[in-house]
């Protein structure tokens, strides 16, 4: 072959290889050697409903996998029906389940109250930041995971969370005093709904709707449009938007299951996760607002704070950011001041 061939042939190879390196950076390989193994699966998420997007993308997430491992990795899929929360992680810490999108439950780890500190963000662009890939969370949940027997791939942001009424709206702690709201059984949320003004009852999340209609609460707080539409549409009337909670989630795996992955099932898993919980942070505000109206369509009030008592919200965030204080003695001010730090640094504190 002449040089001038030769060079032609060099132009081409290169522009194969090029192309060749920018598919292999949008199309996910597959893993398809012979000697992995077949695997099926238990994967779950609490409290959303199978029509949610957060049910919808855990069934993504899975399915993926299954893709990229030549259908080697099979799931079977659970929704609400499995359990509460504090039940799914416990099943998860136990190899019940395999893969899970949950809160964790600070009574196993007291630590993990860090999760739910009230107003950590103002607005979806901040949480957009704090809860991306390589989040505060991110660092430190990685840490503790391993000491509740799970893997921990990724911050989850399951909503903004809210406050729930069955009367009418209250927008102060004059108004809030006497009003009974239902909390999880952790102890940063009874120390911010107490700043609010409230009263506080402690119900798992299951027995909320009977607590509704009996009167034992007048509402709740911590979650988001979907699930107040979904499980309490009926059962209330008013919804005071103050996204005073990040629900975070996280997703995590059986610690033993995970360990006993081949590598090139685990970089698969994380890949994917990393992928799913990017998708979800574009698409989880439209879905917030679109439940919201539903909620408006059904004849509730909706009360944005921000906008219609914006002086009131003042006050409530700087009462509840004071347990942000308390809980350093329970999660380490260690831990404090690097999420502190890390929240300094991407610019929402």
């Amino acid at each position: 072959m002449s040089k001038k061939g030769q060079s032609r042939m060099g132009i081409v190879l290169a522009l194969v290889l090029a192309i060749a390196m920018v598919l292999v950076g949008f199309v996910p390989a597959v893993c398809s050697a012979e000697k992995l193994p077949k695997l099926n699966l238990k994967a779950a998420q609490s409290m959303m409903p199978r029509d949610s997007t957060t049910h919808k993308e855990l069934m993504e997430m899975c399915e993926a996998i299954t893709k990229r491992t030549g259908g080697k990795v099979t799931w079977k899929f659970y929704g609400p029906e499995i359990g509460d929360w504090t039940e799914l992680q416990r099943m998860c810490m136990k190899g019940m389940v395999d893969l899970q999108f949950n809160a964790f439950d600070s009574g196993l780890d007291a630590r993990w109250n860090i999760l739910y500190l009230p107003f950590l963000v103002a607005s979806w662009d901040e949480a957009r930041k704090v809860y991306s890939e390589g989040g505060p969370f991110d660092e430190i949940g990685t840490q503790w995971a391993a000491d509740g027997k799970l893997q921990y791939l990724g911050t989850w942001l399951n909503a903004l969370g809210s406050v729930t009424l069955n009367h009418d709206p209250v927008s102060n702690a004059v108004q809030a005093k006497g009003v009974k709201i239902r909390c999880p059984p952790l102890e940063i949320f009874k120390c911010y709904v107490e700043k609010m003004g409230f009263d506080t009852v402690t119900l798992p999340y299951a027995e909320v709707g009977v607590g509704l209609s009996t009167g034992v609460v007048d509402g709740l707080v911590g979650v988001g449009a979907v699930n107040i539409y979904k499980d309490f549409r009926d059962l209330a009337r008013t919804m005071i938007v103050t996204y005073e909670l990040c629900e975070s989630w996280a997703i995590t795996a059986n610690l033993k299951r995970w360990n006993s992955l081949p590598k090139a099932y685990q970089k698969i898993f994380q890949e994917e996760a990393n992928r799913i919980r990017a998708k979800h942070l574009t698409i989880i505000e439209k879905e917030e607002m679109e439940y919201q109206q539903k909620l408006k369509d059904k004849g509730w009030t909706i009360v944005n704070m921000k906008k219609d008592h914006p002086k009131e919200l003042k006050i409530w965030i700087d009462n509840c950011r004071q347990c942000w204080d308390v809980l350093e003695s329970t999660v380490g001010k260690k831990w404090m001041d690097l999420l502190k730090k890390r929240l300094s640094e991407l610019g929402v504190m």
